[in-house]
Order: C-alpha cells, then sequence, then structure tokens
C-alpha cells in the first residue's frame, strides 16, 4: 500500500517510519509537517494511506479530509485521547494514541489493507462512500473455542480478575483477557473505559446518569477515574450532533 504521513512532530513521523519500514507491503511516498503542503501533493498524486495527525498547526486532522474530493484510507494519530470525540463521526479506518507501539500500527494497517482489497474487488465506490468500511469482526478466544463477533454487536465489556466477559447483542462469551488487553483489541473511538472492569460501546449507550450509564436495563457504574473524561466526550458528542 502506498502512504503519506502528515505530522507536525518530526519525531512522530520518524517512529511511524521506522515502524511501517518493517511491513513488506508498505511504501512510503512522502513525509509532510505542514498539511497545506501535503494537500498539494495530494492534488497531484493518489496514494491508498493517510497516517494523519489530528491536532495540528493551520489545518487540523480532521478538518483535512473535506478539502479532497476523494480522500483516500485514513489511519489519525494522536497523543490526546479527548480527540477521539472529534474524530468519532468521520469513517476512518482506525485511530492510533501515541507513543504508538508496533503490534497496535500492525492491527490499524492490517484493516486498511482490508478495505482496500474490499474496495477493489467490490463496486466501485462513488466520492460519498470512499471510506465506507465493511462490517469488522473480531475473533475472541473462549478455552479452545475461537468466536468470531462483529464489533457492532458488542455493548460492553465486564472485567472479572484476569477473566472478561464480552456482553454482545446475541450471547456473553467468557474470555482470559486482561482488560488492558481487550481495550487495545477493539477500535478507540467506539468504545471507552468508564472504570476498572467496564469497557462500554458508546452506540449502546441508553442513558447517562451521574454515577453510571445504562445498556439495556443495566446500570454500569463511572468511577471517579474515568468520570471527568468520558462526560468530555459524551457532552462533545451532544453539542456536535445539535449543530
Amino acid at each position: 500500500m502506498d502512504y503519506i504521513i502528515i505530522d507536525d512532530e518530526p519525531d512522530a513521523i520518524d517512529v511511524l517510519k521506522f515502524h511501517l519500514n518493517n511491513i513488506p507491503f508498505m511504501e512510503l511516498k512522502a513525509a509532510f509537517r505542514d498539511p497545506l503542503d501535503a494537500l498539494e501533493y495530494l492534488q497531484k498524486h493518489t496514494v491508498d494511506l493517510l497516517f494523519l495527525d489530528i491536532n495540528m498547526p493551520k489545518l487540523s486532522g480532521v478538518s483535512f479530509p473535506k478539502f479532497l474530493e476523494k480522500p483516500p484510507l485514513i489511519i489519525f494519530t494522536t497523543a490526546y485521547s479527548e480527540y477521539a470525540l472529534e474524530s468519532y463521526e468521520i469513517k476512518a479506518v482506525d485511530y492510533l494514541l501515541k507513543p504508538i507501539e508496533f503490534d497496535r500500527l500492525l492491527q490499524a494497517v492490517m484493516k486498511a489493507k482490508e478495505v482496500l482489497n474490499h474496495n477493489k474487488t467490490g463496486v466501485k465506490a462513488s466520492p460519498e462512500t470512499s471510506q465506507e468500511i465493511p462490517e469488522q469482526t473480531v475473533f475472541i478466544k473462549s478455552g479452545s473455542e475461537f468466536h468470531q463477533v462483529s464489533i457492532q454487536n458488542i455493548k460492553y465489556i465486564e472485567s472479572d480478575g484476569n477473566y472478561v466477559t464480552f456482553h454482545t447483542t446475541k450471547r456473553s462469551i467468557l474470555a482470559r483477557y486482561k482488560i488492558s488487553e481487550v481495550k487495545e483489541l477493539l477500535p478507540q473511538q467506539f468504545f471507552i473505559r468508564i472504570h476498572r472492569s467496564f469497557i462500554v460501546a458508546i452506540k449502546h449507550i441508553k442513558t447517562v446518569k451521574k454515577h453510571a450509564v445504562v445498556i439495556d436495563a443495566k446500570e454500569i457504574p463511572i468511577s471517579s477515574n474515568y468520570r471527568e473524561g468520558f462526560l468530555t466526550i459524551i457532552e462533545g458528542i451532544s453539542k456536535k450532533r445539535d449543530n
């Protein structure tokens, strides 16, 4: 896959270059610290994928795709988790938090590869649908079995020591994971940790109370360590939908 990097921090560019150089099918075409220079490049060249920082001077990563007639696939990169709010409604392949580890980057790249292959073999996408992503699934190992589950159907994850239970719209699956491992497994723009024992899917939240969220008929506690960040994201989503 051809890709470019857009990030105003040279160290961040170097980290991405170093990691991506170890993935054989990835080919770097250019790297830019100024997003306006990247816009000029993309008016003349086509690439498969952008690694796009969000917090940049002159032009934010969230606004950047609006200036392209046919945006490539996008993987957002940022040092600030609160920017998940701004990218929530953008159909990006993935959202990576700095410092970026190789295994998490590889996971995002494989998602992009899957989407690109889908677009090439399916119906030609229009500018409006060029970033539509096919249904994403994960394989959850439970005992000796692997269960394939649609990410959209996961409502929340509950931790109990070294085990977690994935509660989905169809069933519950007990698996041997730490909750920190589950957080890396799921798309960070759609799931949020609200307690040391709970990760919830934003789309399945029915009600947000002062100290809990309601999913179906279950109240899930919000701990003080996670409350401020969670409420900031929810309030921001509410404001965006009102505009």
